[in-house]
């Protein structure tokens, strides 16, 4: 097998840049019609968060690899933004009586 010359890995960076796109544009088109119909979130929404939190932790632990400090600060930033939604969450459904 041979190796992708310059011009083949542009064409397929580009390529699947859009698919991405694409796919990203319409599991949020797909989980919003879901969430105003049925007041649910459903898998489409779900997929969509699960694909960035995968995309950001990837990217952050590249950066960690070759010594790029702002990959540790990403990843610390998420887990943190995560906890405070986690925890306001639970602090909205306790205190609205379920």
């Amino acid at each position: 097998m041979r190796k992708m010359d310059e011009m083949e890995l542009i064409i397929n960076q580009k390529g699947i840049k859009w698919s991405w796109f694409f796919i990203v544009f319409s599991l949020v088109l797909w989980g919003g019609y879901n969430y105003v119909k049925s007041q649910e979130t459903s898998l489409p929404l779900i997929l969509f968060g699960l694909q960035f939190l995968v995309y950001f932790f990837v990217t952050s632990i590249e950066k960690i690899k070759v010594d790029d400090n702002s990959g540790k600060k990403q990843i610390l930033l998420t887990l943190g933004l995560l906890f405070l939604f986690l925890v306001f969450g639970a602090i909205l459904y306790v205190t609205n009586g379920h």
